[in-house]
C-alpha cells in the first residue's frame, strides 16, 4: 500500500507525464503538402513553378466520378488552404536554392543557369517552422543554346475543346470536367507532335494553375508532346487582360531562349492574334509562324489575322 508521500509522487508523476504529453501534441508539426508545377532551365536560367499547401495533397480524381463529386473537387483545387511566405529549399541539379511562397503560397523559383540537360533533377523540402511536409521531386527539360525552332501554344479553344466563346457553357465545362472529361479537337495531338518534334514546347494558358493536374495529366494520356505548362495565379496575374498576362510570359520565355525562333499556336476566341501580332511587330526575327485556329463567326481574312495561318481544323496542319 502507498504511503501519502508515494500517493504524491506518483499523482506527480502521472501529472508530468500527462503536461509532457500534452505538451508534445502542443508542439506536433502542423501537416503541409508542396505540389510542383513544371519548369524548365537554360542557357539563360530558368524557373521552377509550384505551390505549398496547409494541408494533406488534394486527392486525384478518378474515372466516372458524380458531377457534384467533381464539383467538389474542382472548388477544392481553386481554394487550395495556401500555406503563405512559407521558407523552401529548392535543389537543382545539386545546388541549393532557399525560396519562399508568396502570399498566395505559390513558388516561383529562379533556376540557374550552365546545367546539363535534357533534363535536370529537381527537389523541394520544407523548412517552414512549425510544418511538416514531404519532400517532392520532378525532372525540368534543360534548353540548348543552339539556333532553331521552339513552339508555344496557348491551351483553352487551341488544343482542348473549352467552348470559351460561350460564358456559360465555358463555367459548366471548368467545373464539371476533371482531367477524365476534358476534350481535344480532332487531329490536334497528331499535329502538335509533328510540328513540335525535337523543339522545346510551353504551354501558356489562362487558367488557374488549380487545373495543372487536370489538363498535365490529360495531355500525358492523349499524346500531346511534353512540355513547360505555366497558367495563371489568379491571386497575383491579371484576371481578365489576357495581354496583361500572357504577353510577359511570352517574352520571358523568347528572353530564355535568345537563338530561337517561334512557332505560335492559338485561337480566334480571345486575344492570341493581338498577342502574337505585337510580339511579331516588335521581335521580328524571332516568329517563323503563327497558327491560328478559327473558333469564332468571322473570316479567315480577318485584319487581325493578318500574316497568320489560320485553321479551322486540326487536321489541315
Amino acid at each position: 500500500m502507498l504511503t501519502w508521500t508515494g500517493r504524491v509522487v506518483t499523482a506527480s508523476a502521472l501529472l508530468c507525464a500527462g503536461l509532457l504529453t500534452v505538451g508534445c501534441q502542443k508542439h506536433k508539426p502542423k501537416l503541409a503538402s508542396i505540389e510542383l508545377y513544371s519548369g524548365y532551365v537554360s542557357t539563360e536560367g530558368g524557373v521552377l513553378y509550384g505551390r505549398v499547401s496547409n494541408g494533406p495533397p488534394d486527392p486525384h480524381p478518378e474515372p466516372n466520378q458524380s458531377k457534384i463529386v467533381r464539383a467538389l473537387e474542382t472548388l477544392e483545387a481553386l481554394d487550395a488552404s495556401a500555406l503563405p511566405f512559407a521558407s523552401v529549399e529548392v535543389s537543382c541539379d545539386g545546388h541549393p536554392l532557399p525560396a519562399i511562397s508568396d502570399d498566395r503560397g505559390y513558388l516561383q523559383v529562379q533556376l540557374p543557369s550552365g546545367i546539363k540537360g535534357p533534363k535536370s533533377a529537381v527537389s523541394v523540402t520544407l523548412r517552414q517552422t512549425g510544418f511538416s511536409a514531404d519532400s517532392v521531386q520532378t525532372e525540368v527539360p534543360v534548353y540548348d543554346g543552339n539556333p532553331g525552332l521552339a513552339v508555344l501554344s496557348d491551351v483553352d479553344d487551341t488544343v482542348l475543346d473549352s467552348q470559351i466563346t460561350d460564358r456559360k457553357k465555358m463555367i459548366e465545362n471548368a467545373l464539371l470536367r476533371s482531367t477524365w472529361e476534358l476534350k481535344t479537337f480532332p487531329g490536334a495531338p497528331e499535329a502538335l507532335t509533328r510540328l513540335s518534334q525535337g523543339k522545346p514546347v510551353f504551354y501558356l494558358s489562362g487558367s488557374p494553375w488549380g487545373f495543372h493536374r487536370r489538363i498535365y495529366s490529360y495531355f500525358q494520356r492523349t499524346g500531346f508532346p511534353s512540355g513547360t505548362l505555366i497558367l495563371k495565379r489568379f491571386s497575383k496575374d491579371p484576371l481578365l487582360d489576357q495581354m496583361a498576362f500572357k504577353y510577359p510570359h511570352l517574352k520571358a520565355v523568347a528572353d530564355a531562349l535568345p537563338n530561337k525562333k517561334f512557332l505560335l499556336f492559338g485561337d480566334s476566341g480571345e486575344k492570341d492574334p493581338e498577342i502574337y501580332a505585337r510580339f511579331r511587330s516588335e521581335f521580328p526575327s524571332r516568329v517563323e509562324q503563327i497558327f491560328i485556329h478559327l473558333v469564332t463567326a468571322e473570316p479567315t481574312d480577318s485584319s487581325r489575322f493578318t500574316g497568320m495561318r489560320v485553321f479551322k481544323n486540326w487536321t489541315e496542319l
